[in-house]
């Protein structure tokens, strides 16, 4: 019984740490590895498509 109190309040104790890690760690990225322009351009789609020299498209009717 006491054994496993003791493993309970470690476990504990190790998600508290963890949490309050993951909440008040800084966010700012390490000048030099380009993240911050990386991760901005995940959802922009490219605004020039190339639209000659390809397959012509057939109406379905």
């Amino acid at each position: 019984m006491r054994a496993s109190i003791i493993i309970v309040v470690i476990i504990v104790i190790g998600a508290s740490t963890a949490g309050a890690w993951l909440v008040f760690a800084p966010r700012t990225p390490v000048p030099g590895q380009g993240t911050a322009s990386a991760a901005g351009d995940v959802f922009k789609p490219p605004q020039d498509y190339k639209t000659s020299g390809g397959q012509q498209m057939k109406p379905r009717w």
